[in-house]
């Protein structure tokens, strides 16, 4: 298996795609992906995605266990509440 290993850090990728992706989000702090609500830049589309989801109003997702009123505006947050919970 041939390895690319990063000149920034000497981290071994299997691609030339793979280094380039590591570098992107290992070494740049370009953020091109701007959030049209607030001043938030992002690396990627999904994560700017997600960040969107923080702009909702109402609190979209909730607990279903009973008795439990936790409610969040993302899907991760409530996954988060299930682990800790």
């Amino acid at each position: 298996v041939t390895r690319v290993t990063c000149p920034l850090c000497d981290t071994a990728c299997a691609s030339i795609s793979s280094l380039k992706a590591h570098i992107r989000f290992r070494h740049c702090d370009e953020r091109p992906f701007r959030c049209q609500l607030c001043a938030s830049g992002f690396k990627n589309a999904y994560d700017l995605h997600k960040h969107v989801e923080t702009h909702n109003d109402s609190d979209a997702y909730s607990c279903d266990v009973e008795g439990c009123g936790f409610t969040s505006r993302t899907l991760q947050t409530l996954k988060w509440h299930y682990k800790r919970a």
